[in-house]
């Protein structure tokens, strides 16, 4: 009976454990129930990594289409020439400080324990800057947002020449990009109910832009223009398509950028989309015939300030 009784307290059952801890059983979960709080894989590092270099490589691309254009854009128009490489050029500088920030801040974590990679996404701008590295950081996201809309405006202006039309487009969708510029700042405001609140005004103004962008081009496309827009000789309609195309994937990622908030990758590529959109946009308009008056008019003064040039030169010349 002894033996018995020392047995039994030597070996406790399992179900009744004898100190009052939780009783082990050997029953496993069938899922991992910590996963549910880890966040999407697009959300992840790597995803992160790989999308900024290609939406940067995508941006780089269209700044050599531009530099190897510019002998037919920059002579027809300079404006539009010269917002669409102001835009293409600060996306640049965006891109790459975002990339460089987050390779070496990722390097850094590295090197400390427990010497791995972290699987969230790195937020930009970091928590560490200083006050004036926050300002210089938000200055160039709203350069950026500035640019790329006003370029997309200007171009509005173009497939829509009248007066009326192009004071209408300035005065209803200029607004828009100014504040959708300024909000950009609200990210520096000290409690989070005004950030929130300047986040949310920044989001209804792309919105709105992305959608009235998208809608005049394919009201252009397929009502104003529709027979010379689709021709097929010298690639008119590939770029038309490519412009339209774009303008609907850029819609569908401006409301998937307001749904996911989180995705730190995806408002470069918005604005990359933009930018393209402008692109194929504006050879789209050369190519469908529409605007051939208002370029020949654009080439034939074109030619007079260059003689214009070239008779002062000869006279300072006879002078001497």
């Amino acid at each position: 009976m002894a033996s018995t009784i020392v047995g039994a307290r030597s070996h406790p059952s399992e179900e009744h454990p004898t100190n009052g801890s939780v009783p082990i059983t050997n029953s496993t979960l069938d899922r991992d129930p910590y996963l549910d709080f880890q966040p999407i894989f697009a959300d992840s590092l790597p995803v992160q990594i790989l999308l900024t270099g290609m939406v940067l490589a995508l941006v780089f691309v269209l700044f050599v289409h531009l530099l190897f254009t510019a002998q037919y854009h920059w002579p027809l128009a300079r404006l539009n020439y010269a917002l669409q490489m102001s835009g293409v050029c600060t996306l640049l500088i965006s891109l790459l400080t975002t990339l460089v920030v987050v390779l070496k801040n990722t390097y850094a974590k590295s090197r400390a324990w427990p010497y791995m990679l972290d699987y969230i996404a790195q937020s930009v701008p970091l928590q560490t800057w200083t006050q004036s590295e926050l300002v210089f950081w938000y200055f160039l996201q709203a350069a950026v947002s500035g640019i790329v809309n006003v370029t997309h405006i200007q171009f509005l202006t173009l497939l829509y020449p009248s007066s009326v039309e192009a004071r209408l487009i300035f005065f209803l969708l200029g607004p828009l990009a100014i504040v959708s510029s300024g909000m950009e700042f609200a990210a520096l405001l000290e409690t989070d109910e005004a950030q929130d609140l300047g986040a949310s005004i920044r989001d209804i103004c792309n919105s709105t832009l992305t959608l009235l962008f998208t809608t005049a081009l394919f009201i252009w496309g397929f009502a104003i223009n529709r027979r010379n827009a689709w021709r097929t000789d010298g690639g008119t309609a590939v770029f038309g398509a490519g412009a339209l195309s774009l303008a609907f994937i850029s819609t569908v990622v401006n409301f998937v950028q307001i749904i996911e908030e989180g995705l730190e990758w995806l408002p470069g590529l918005s604005w990359a989309l933009i930018l393209w959109q402008s692109f194929l946009g504006w050879w789209w308009w050369i190519g469908s015939g529409l605007g051939i008056g208002e370029v020949e008019e654009m080439l034939i003064s074109e030619q007079r300030k260059k003689d214009k040039r070239l008779r002062k030169k000869n006279r300072k010349k006879s002078r001497r």
